[in-house]
């Protein structure tokens, strides 16, 4: 799924992270062209896509309420 999805191959980055990544930069593609266009519409189903799936995969993790507070502030400072 990840090539599906266009995730980051980083091997050294966990699941999660490599998600978010992904999910935060098409976020910041989203936010580059505001209003009503399709081109981020898109962007921006694809980064909740991807963001809620790195939620999910962060809960596997030892500590997964740090991580998710990662998540949500990479994607607070996140901007295009």
């Amino acid at each position: 799924m990840r090539s599906w999805l266009d995730v980051d191959e980083a091997p050294e980055l966990p699941l999660w992270e490599a998600l978010a990544r992904s999910g935060l930069a098409s976020l910041d593609r989203a936010r580059a062209v505001p209003g009503r266009v399709r081109e981020s519409a898109y962007h921006l189903l694809r980064a909740d896509a991807l963001l809620t799936y790195a939620c999910q995969a962060a809960l596997e993790e030892r500590d997964p309420g740090a991580t998710l507070a990662r998540i949500l502030e990479a994607a607070g400072t996140s901007r295009g």
